[in-house]
């Protein structure tokens, strides 16, 4: 038997969404500055950029641990 679990109203799932769509409009926002020649506007993009690379890091650390926590491990008897 196959159980289907649906995830599109769980909270985790609109963190997730959300998180993807401000991180998505971050990157954008650096795309659109990356001529700049003010060293000032550069510095600010460099650590934004950084910023945004752990933010990512994050958000997929969160997703592997969601997935571990809902997922049995293999080596684990399955409790009957």
């Amino acid at each position: 038997m196959t159980t289907h679990h649906h995830n599109e109203g769980s909270p985790m799932a609109t963190t997730a969404e959300s998180s993807s769509k401000h991180l998505g409009a971050a990157r954008d926002l650096l795309e659109q500055i990356e001529g700049e020649s003010d060293p000032q506007v550069k510095a600010t993009a460099a650590v934004a950029h950084a910023t945004l690379v752990l933010a990512e890091q994050v958000a997929v650390a969160r997703v592997v641990m969601a997935t571990d926590a809902i997922t049995p491990a293999a080596h684990q008897p399955s409790a009957q």
